[in-house]
């Protein structure tokens, strides 16, 4: 064991400890400064990038700033000396109007420009644009944090440009059209600063009073010429549709007509048929009668019997019926008692016939 190993096992915590007040008041002060130190180095010394936010890790001593490196969401523990640049991932909006935009968008004045026919004109445009991680470096290379104010610099250049590739009437004529060439502008104006044209629109288009007045009677006048047209349209369909129904009343009257004759001719054909197979029962049943039915002395009856036979069959069927003879000049009494024989029964047929009493 050497000589610093048995000073150290042989030195105490009474001989480390400051035995004066004036080794007090040094170790007091140490440890005060080691304490502040961590408390207010060692937090700053950490970067946080947020969720909506690119980062450029940059030298606060130095000025030196990390283009290649871009930081993306996180905390990063990179020293005191540090800072970052922060460039926003969502997407941003430049808004060229006289209207006062929502939070977080400059308030910028109307669009001016010149349409193809020379007229001035001030239009209300809502440009979007996006940042790329990948040329942050580049963005803060070639125009440090100032790069949206250069984005609107290019985009009232390219915009005004633009509107000399059109007629004014265009905006409300072929809308699509007019903002496909001002957003063609923006994607070019964009491009050569490292940001990505994500949206424009066209909301709002005024001229000078002159030409806004002309414009507004030579609008009114086309709606007015389309209207008629229109109406004509309404018109001439209207009529055509009026030539169709009467063409389906006609035919419908028609049908209507035929159906009621074979109604009538169907209807009258079974009466006729219902007539005829009638006559013809009755007249084989009186067939059978004369056939079936003889006198006591074994003779057919005569039609004039017959008839009389049919007369007694049928009053035979009713409850409460009376025969009155005015005399014999109407009946002769010899002929009522043959009637009388005959009802009372003496025909020889298997069903005799029921008696009435003849008066």
């Amino acid at each position: 064991m050497g000589l610093s190993d048995k000073l150290r096992l042989d030195t105490t915590l009474e001989e480390i400890a400051p035995s004066s007040p004036l080794q007090l008041c040094c170790c007091a002060c140490c440890s005060v400064f080691w304490f502040v130190l961590i408390i207010l180095f060692i937090p700053v010394s950490f970067i946080e990038v947020t969720r909506l936010h690119f980062g450029l890790s940059t030298n606060t001593i130095s000025g030196v700033v990390d283009l290649e490196n871009p930081l993306e969401e996180g905390r990063y523990y990179l020293g005191w000396w540090s800072g970052a640049y922060l460039f926003p991932v969502t997407l941003q909006t430049i808004e060229f109007s006289e209207e006062k935009p929502e939070d977080g968008v400059q308030h910028l004045s109307v669009l001016r420009g010149r349409d193809k026919d020379g007229k001035r004109i001030y239009l209300d445009v809502s440009v979007q644009y996006r940042l790329s991680k990948d040329k942050v470096g580049q963005i803060y290379k070639e125009m440090l944090t100032f790069y949206e104010d250069i984005y609107i610099s290019e985009l009232r250049d390219a915009l005004s440009k633009a509107c000399n590739y059109f007629a004014i009437a265009d905006a409300w004529e072929s809308y699509l059209n007019v903002t496909d060439v001002m957003k063609s502008a923006c994607d070019v104006a964009l491009a050569k600063y490292h940001a990505t044209c994500w949206g424009l629109q066209l909301w709002g288009i005024r001229l000078e009073s002159k030409y806004e007045s002309a414009l507004i009677r030579t609008q009114v006048r086309k709606q007015a010429q389309r209207t008629e047209q229109n109406r004509k349209l309404h018109t001439v369909v209207r009529a055509q549709t009026e030539v169709l129904l009467a063409s389906y009343r006609r035919n419908k009257t028609v049908i209507e007509a035929q159906g009621e004759a074979d109604r009538f001719l169907i209807e009258e054909e079974a009466k006729a048929r219902a007539e005829q197979r009638w006559m013809n029962a009755q007249s084989e049943a009186l067939e059978i009668v004369r056939r079936s039915v003889k006198l006591r002395n074994e003779t057919e009856m005569n039609s004039d019997q017959l008839i009389r036979y049919q007369k007694l069959v049928m009053l035979s069927n009713k409850s409460s019926t009376n025969f009155i003879v005015k005399g014999s000049s109407d009946l002769d009494v010899s002929r009522a008692r043959e009637i009388k024989q005959v009802a009372q029964g003496s025909l020889s047929g298997s069903d005799p016939l029921l008696v009435k009493e003849l008066e």
